[in-house]
């Protein structure tokens, strides 16, 4: 959940114009590195209906959740690095998250059978000064890069964002297995985030092939279907206008309407040439070699390529883990059963990493994310490479790297 607050981070060099008479004058802003800052208040926890109703969260475990995240902020908030805040002023907030029932996913728990999902948001706003009528103002918000702490998700999107099989008219709870990157200040990073989760509980399991097949092959037929009602519709239309019936009607509307006109022969000439163009149209568009025809046809053959590969399947080449490649060409090239080089392992969230025997208020994962953006380089928005804010990715990094992380791991049950 994102705040009002935009997370890119941004210089903060900001021209202001006031007005002085009918003559705007600008005055620069001052970074105020050394300015001592704050830990704002905890904002109001956001907890909308629509996030209440999608995980049946009462009111008192709604409250209890927040607990957990407010615990989790006076935790942060002793890091030695923004402890005692100096350039920059801290704003923290938590929300609750919605859940995702996906149709395709096998085995997912309903949303009261697993623990609440949200998060906390850290940023470290800037501090500055500006002249504005004559006075001095101070602020200390504006725009930062946010630091996520995303609890109880195991979503790929939170994780390592890298897409996954078109599968665009399905919605499915596969994603392709985050890469397993360099350790960032003693935390196990996936992709763009920093994963804390308990030892040895695996947070995702494999795909089989036979269920990765079966959702290409949803795919394709939901395709064909499209196509198909195309075809109809357009068949439906040719044998319309090539009614007999229907054109002496039609012909004799527009002979009534040609009565009022200038050149009445020529507008039912008219209406005649545009009968025919139409019909020819048509006639294109349900034929094999172009328009709907043609790609219904080639639906229908991409979706038979799928059946009969199922069909020859074993049942232990079906059960074998999957992977996706998106360079391959063919269905075979594409999916296969045994990861190979240049072949993504696909995967699913491990519904059962989570422990049932405890409140589903308790976290028991949480994800740190983004990372690339404030660690692998300096981010391009805070100009870092020739500004020493101490706001920003400065902060977000400070944060992480003096972080209690054996408290943040006992934090996470």
């Amino acid at each position: 959940m994102r705040s009002p607050r935009s997370w890119c981070a941004a210089a903060v060099v900001v021209v202001i114009a006031i007005a002085l008479g009918d003559a705007p004058v600008a005055t620069q802003t001052r970074s105020l590195h050394d300015a001592p800052g704050t830990w704002k208040p905890w904002k109001p926890f956001a907890a909308i209906a629509s996030a209440r109703q999608a995980v049946s969260a009462t009111p008192a475990l709604v409250k209890a959740f927040e607990a957990e995240l407010l615990a989790l902020n006076a935790l942060l908030r002793r890091a030695p690095a923004v402890a005692t805040p100096v350039g920059f002023s801290v704003e923290t907030w938590g929300h609750l998250a919605g859940y995702r029932v996906s149709e395709n996913a096998p085995g997912q728990p309903p949303a009261a059978a697993v623990p609440l999902p949200g998060g906390l948001t850290f940023g470290a706003f800037p501090i500055f000064e500006y002249e504005r009528s004559g006075k001095t103002i101070r602020e200390d918000t504006g725009e930062t890069a946010l630091q996520q702490f995303i609890v109880n998700q195991i979503e790929p999107s939170q994780i390592d964002n890298r897409g996954v099989p078109d599968w665009g008219p399905l919605d499915v709870d596969v994603f392709l297995q985050p890469r397993r990157r360099d350790d960032v200040a003693g935390f196990t990073r996936y992709g763009d985030a920093l994963v804390i989760a308990r030892e040895g509980a695996a947070l995702w399991v494999p795909l089989a092939y036979g269920a990765a097949l079966d959702l290409e092959a949803k795919t394709r037929q939901a395709k064909q279907a499209g196509f198909q009602e195309s075809v109809d519709a357009y068949t439906s239309r040719l044998a319309e206008i090539r009614d007999p019936a229907w054109r002496a009607t039609r012909l004799k509307e527009a002979q009534q309407d040609a009565a009022a006109m200038p050149n009445p022969q020529a507008f039912v000439k008219q209406i005649e040439e545009s009968i025919r163009i139409e019909e020819k149209s048509l006639v294109a568009e349900v034929g094999p070699s172009s328009g709907a025809g043609k790609a219904l046809a080639e639906a229908k053959l991409a979706a038979a390529e799928v059946t009969g590969l199922i069909a020859g399947l074993s049942p232990a080449e079906r059960a074998a883990p999957s992977c996706f490649s998106e360079a391959g060409t063919t269905v075979r090239a594409r999916f296969r059963g045994v990861p190979a080089a240049g072949c993504e392992p696909l995967v699913r969230p491990n519904y059962g990493y989570f422990n049932k025997a405890l409140p589903r208020s308790v976290p028991q994962i949480v994800v740190i994310t983004p990372i690339g953006r404030c660690f692998d380089t300096a981010d391009k928005f805070n100009r870092e490479a020739n500004s020493p804010s101490p706001a920003g990715c400065r902060a977000n990094r400070g944060l992480i790297e003096t972080l209690d992380k054996a408290a943040l791991r006992g934090w996470v049950r």
